[in-house]
């Protein structure tokens, strides 16, 4: 269509200097937090460090010793690294925490955020415009106009990702884990058919007419056991502001970490009283049903369907 091609020609010619300013403004963060590393001045640091945690910082090879130079290698990192697969979630690096920062550096994150923010929406746009593509092709193609940008490796969650700022210093901060959740629900065998073929239209990936294949194949009996289950592989860190007032305090909820936090550090460079948590997030305690099984390797992986089987079926 026409007007399709029109759009997407002229999103295409936003990106190279969306991408430029949104590398630009990270680059500035990071010096800005390299200059705090090195001050002579103190800046209070909350970085914790669970196990995705110290790999991130080994990846970005920055020690957890200098919170402010790590924070700032996270923050410049835009892109996938040399040797990783493009599209592979685990690159995407966590580092929760708290920094209290001066005015300067709440402000080009804030900029930042903004590029970000753009950013999304011009990809978002992108895509919707080829909405009658399957996913794969829409990916391709923005991966391609990615590249003609000059940012053939741009990491898009890690583009995307905002930075958690409490540009006005609060008089406390709640801290606490919220756990990995698992969710699981019933699907039809039309509707895992229907997407494997938006997955390959022209049936041209093996795999994913292998599934078709073992899909067909499942037993009628069977196919009220197809369950879609996603797992959030990691938990979160809940970072809520507080702010002394009568009657009662207020609270503000500022997100989760997945970065960390950069606080206003006013005249002092010190964060506001917070509370402690464990460096390793508590183990889930989650209940089973006992007639309820779902099995381990997924049936279909590329829908991440697994099959169930219910023990009072088979009394």
């Amino acid at each position: 269509m026409p007007d399709t091609a029109k759009s997407i020609s002229e999103l295409t010619r936003l990106l190279p200097s969306i991408l430029a300013d949104m590398h630009k403004q990270a680059a500035e963060l990071r010096d800005t937090l390299e200059q705090v590393q090195q001050s002579a001045r103190s800046w209070e640091s909350y970085l914790l460090q669970p196990a995705f945690a110290l790999e991130a910082a080994q990846r970005l090879a920055q020690p957890f010793e200098q919170p402010f130079r790590l924070a700032g290698a996270l923050f410049s990192l835009l892109d996938y690294g040399e040797g990783t697969e493009l599209g592979d979630a685990r690159q995407t690096l966590q580092i929760p925490g708290l920094l209290a920062v001066p005015r300067s550096a709440i402000e080009l994150a804030q900029r930042l955020n903004q590029s970000k923010h753009h950013f999304q929406q011009v990809t978002n746009t992108f895509k919707a415009c080829l909405s009658d593509r399957p996913p794969l092709e829409r990916d391709g193609r923005l991966r391609d106009a990615l590249a003609d940008a000059g940012y053939p490796r741009a990491h898009l969650r890690q583009c995307y990702r905002q930075i958690l700022v409490c540009g006005e210093k609060p008089d406390g901060i709640a801290l606490s884990w919220i756990k990995a959740r698992k969710s699981i629900r019933r699907v039809s065998a039309e509707w895992c058919e229907k997407k494997l073929v938006q997955l390959d239209p022209l049936g041209e990936d093996p795999g994913i007419q292998y599934q078709r294949q073992l899909l067909a194949g499942l037993h009628q009996k069977q196919h009220e056991s197809l369950r879609q289950v996603q797992v959030q592989s990691r938990p979160n860190l809940q970072v809520a502001e507080i702010f002394h007032g009568e009657p009662q305090d207020h609270y503000r909820q500022v997100g989760y970490s997945a970065m960390p936090v950069l606080v206003e550090g006013g005249d002092n460079g010190r964060l506001p009283e917070f509370t402690r948590v464990e460096h390793t997030p508590p183990a889930s305690r989650r209940r089973q049903r006992r007639d309820l099984k779902i099995a381990t390797e997924a049936f279909l992986p590329a829908l991440r369907v697994h099959l169930h089987t219910d023990d009072r079926l088979s009394r």
